[in-house]
């Protein structure tokens, strides 16, 4: 039935209409055809039936006193009747007595249609034929039987002549009723189809000033105030939508003017800062430097006129030189890593895990340390980065294994949840789960500088590589049994990679 959906509306109606119109002429003409054909076959048997017996009483005399000539005559006779075949007499035993045939046929034997024992006129239809049998009788005395075959030809005829005639007649009350359809659905289908184009002109070209003019007072009438109301409620809509349009347009406009200034003020800011922390690098190393000289000197030439607690003092002041630079340049570390633009790409992990590795053994060769590295670890990131965390991770374990005996140093990945979560693990001296709000803020030591020495940067810088790379640090620890720290990466660029 998907051919309907394609139809206009007016074919639609159409073929509505035309189907039941000819469906309920085609039942009653049928219901005529049928009465008409019973009744023209009930005229048949009647008329048969009388001429049978008018027949049987002019012959009737014949076969008592036996002239069979007499007989035969009288049943020519009935050739003036035209849609008699044929006729026959049959005496009390069953033999023929006279007969007649259209075509000339002679009858020789007894006919097996007749019923024996006949006591009233009997009618059958014998292929194309209709048998009349009359019993022949006087003064109540059976002598025997007239046998009339009636052809059925002419009731054919006239019954197909009925059928033409009515499909004439249908074939005219179709033109008729299509006509008078044609003209009633437009009164239907026109304000419907004005309707609708209406609809195609407003959707097209968004104008909800259009209105229907219909002014009916059926259902269509209805259906077009309604459609003038909704179109009304849309222009209204249509009307607030534009100025929210226009006022979220100029608060797009003033926000992005906004976000340039800001962008501005804060490339600016960031110049600035950058200025302003290598002037104060600059101007917090040179007096570092110089301190260091002087002590340098004094070491070198004054060493033999210094006793003990001279050397120690020189030997901190140095020492504490050393660490304020270090502080320095972890310092400009953290804020390159803030400031500088991010390059992600394809990083093997463990290849750079390797490399720490490497340089920490020539750094302390005598230290005997069990080192697992997963193999196949990849990322997708900034590669220094990445370096510099991983650098601070591994150094911070190397570090805080010092005093363990049978020291252990884990690298590798595991998935949760589709996530990959990158983890260092060692079995050093830990700390307290309950200092890990402070161990990731710049400058704050769980140990003193005797113990483990360092800046309090390290862990800071950690995190703020894993807020650039969109992630997150996790730190798990029992104090004297080692720390592990989990981290992941969910950068932007979700396209697959090689390893570099």
């Amino acid at each position: 039935m998907k051919f309907l959906e394609t139809m206009s509306l007016n074919t639609k109606l159409t073929a509505l209409i035309m189907a039941v119109a000819f469906f309920a002429l085609m039942v009653g003409f049928t219901i005529i055809t049928a009465l008409d054909a019973r009744h023209f076959r009930e005229e048949l048997i009647a008329d048969s039936i009388l001429n049978a017996k008018i027949t049987a009483e002019y012959c009737i005399g014949d076969l008592v006193f036996d002239y069979k000539d007499e007989a035969s005559q009288a049943l020519e006779k009935l050739s003036l009747i035209g849609n008699i075949d044929h006729a026959v007499i049959y005496d009390i035993h069953e033999n023929i007595f006279a007969s007649y045939a259209h075509d000339g046929k002679k009858f020789k034997c007894k006919s097996p249609g007749i019923p024996t024992s006949l006591k009233e006129t009997y009618t059958k239809f014998i292929n194309a034929e209709l048998a009349i049998y009359e019993p022949m009788t006087y003064k109540g005395k059976f002598y025997g039987t007239l046998h009339i075959g009636v052809s059925t030809t002419q009731l054919t005829k006239k019954i197909w002549n009925r059928v033409k005639l009515i499909i004439i007649l249908v074939l005219c009350i179709a033109i008729i009723i299509f006509l008078l359809t044609t003209r009633v659905q437009r009164l239907i289908s026109q304000p419907i189809l004005q309707l609708a184009e209406i609809t195609k002109t407003i959707a097209s070209k968004q104008d909800y000033s259009i209105r229907s003019i219909l002014k009916r007072g059926d259902e269509i009438g209805v259906l077009s105030d309604g459609f003038n109301s909704m179109i009304k409620t849309l222009e209204e809509k249509s009307r607030e939508r534009d100025v929210a349009t226009a006022e979220l347009i100029k608060a797009h406009n003033e926000l992005e003017d906004k976000v340039t200034k800001r962008t501005a003020e804060l490339r600016m800011a960031n110049k600035e800062l950058e200025a302003f922390t290598y002037s104060a690098s600059h101007d917090l190393r040179g007096p570092l430097r110089r301190m260091d000289g002087f002590a340098s000197l004094l070491e070198q030439n004054y060493s033999d006129i210094l006793d003990d607690d001279g050397k120690e003092y020189i030997k901190k002041v140095k020492n504490n030189c050393q660490h304020m630079t270090e502080i320095i340049d972890n310092l400009l570390k953290l804020s390159r890593i803030i400031r500088q633009e991010m390059d992600c790409s394809a990083v093997d992990m463990t290849t750079l895990v390797k490399e720490i590795i490497k340089r920490l053994q020539n750094s302390e060769p005598e230290r005997q340390i069990n080192i697992i590295i997963a193999k196949g670890i990849e990322a997708r990131g900034d590669k220094g980065l990445l370096m510099e965390s991983l650098e601070n991770l591994l150094e911070n374990a190397w570090k805080f294994t010092k005093k363990t005996e049978n020291p252990t140093i884990e690298f590798g990945m595991i998935k949760k949840e589709g996530q990959n979560i990158y983890f260092v693990k060692d079995n050093g001296c830990g700390f307290e789960m309950k200092y890990l709000h402070k161990i990731f803020k710049p400058f704050q030591r769980l140990h003193t500088m005797d113990e483990f020495p360092g800046t309090g940067i390290g862990l800071s810088t950690v995190q703020r590589v894993m807020e650039r790379h969109k992630g997150q640090i996790l730190a798990e620890s029992e104090l004297n049994k080692g720390s592990t720290f989990s981290f992941t990466l969910w950068t932007d660029d979700k396209q697959p990679f090689t390893i570099i």
